[in-house]
C-alpha cells in the first residue's frame, strides 16, 4: 500500500494545471491518478495542461507533511530518502518521461531527474544531474540500459547530511557529492509521470504504474 497522505499532486487538467491538496488524496481517483490501494497508475497525455513554469504535462506527486504543508528539507538536516518500485507502460513519440525528481525550492530547475528514455525499440533509465543550480544542462551521470516497457524496476534516491547523493537503480548505482552552490536551498521529492512531450493526439502520453513508494527523513 502506498501512503498518499504525505503528498499533493499536480494533474494535467485546467489552466494552469490543477493541484489536489493532501487532504483530498485518500479519495482521489480518476483517469490521471488511478489508485486502487495496491498500485497507482499515473497518466499524462501530451495534450494535457501544464504548470506556469513548464511546457509539458504531468501527473506528479509533490512531497508534503501530513497537515498538507509543503515538505522542504535542507541536505544537512539528516538522511532524506525516496524509494519507489514501478513500471513504465507508455511513452510519447519523443520517448521520454520523468518518473522521480529531487527539486529545490527557489531554483529554476531540478537537482536530479530519473528519466525513462525509449529509443530504437528499447528502454533506458537515465539519471540526469545538475551540478550547479544555474547550469543550463543536466548531464546524464548514470544509465541502466535495456529496460523494456512494462518491466518493473526499483530505485532509491538518498541524500545524507554530508551532502552525499546516492542513486540506486536495482542493484547498481552512482554517488556524487553535492556542489557547495546548492547549500542554502530547500529540497523536496517528486514522483509520478512528467511527460516530456506536448504534441500529438490525446491518446499519446506517459503512463507509469507505481507499486511501491515511500519517503523518509531521519
Amino acid at each position: 500500500m502506498i501512503d498518499v497522505t504525505v503528498w499533493s499532486i499536480t494533474l494535467p487538467v485546467q489552466t494552469p494545471a490543477q493541484v489536489v491538496a493532501t487532504k483530498a488524496m485518500p479519495t482521489l481517483k480518476n483517469k490521471y491518478f488511478d489508485n486502487n490501494g495496491q498500485r497507482i497508475i499515473f497518466w499524462a497525455p501530451v495534450t494535457g495542461s501544464h504548470t506556469g513554469n513548464s511546457d509539458y504535462p504531468r501527473s506528479e506527486l509533490r512531497e508534503t507533511s501530513r497537515d498538507g504543508k509543503h515538505r522542504n528539507w535542507r541536505y544537512n538536516s539528516g538522511t532524506n530518502t525516496l524509494k519507489g518500485e514501478l513500471s513504465v507502460n507508455q511513452v510519447p513519440s519523443e520517448g521520454r518521461v520523468v518518473v522521480a525528481q529531487i527539486h529545490a525550492k527557489e531554483a529554476p530547475t531540478p537537482l536530479l531527474k530519473l528519466v525513462y528514455r525509449y529509443e530504437k525499440g528499447t528502454g533506458n533509465i537515465d539519471v540526469e544531474y545538475r551540478v550547479k543550480p544555474k547550469d543550463k544542462s543536466s548531464p546524464v551521470i548514470y544509465t541502466v540500459p535495456k529496460v523494456p516497457l512494462n518491466k518493473s524496476f526499483s530505485y532509491t534516491l538518498q541524500m545524507n547530511k554530508q551532502g552525499e547523493l546516492s542513486v540506486l537503480i536495482g542493484t547498481g548505482g552512482k554517488q556524487v557529492k553535492l556542489d557547495k552552490s546548492w547549500q542554502g536551498y530547500d529540497f523536496y521529492f517528486k514522483a509520478g509521470v512528467y511527460t516530456l512531450d506536448n504534441k500529438g493526439y490525446s491518446n499519446e502520453g506517459g503512463k507509469v504504474t507505481y507499486t511501491k513508494l515511500s519517503v523518509s527523513h531521519k
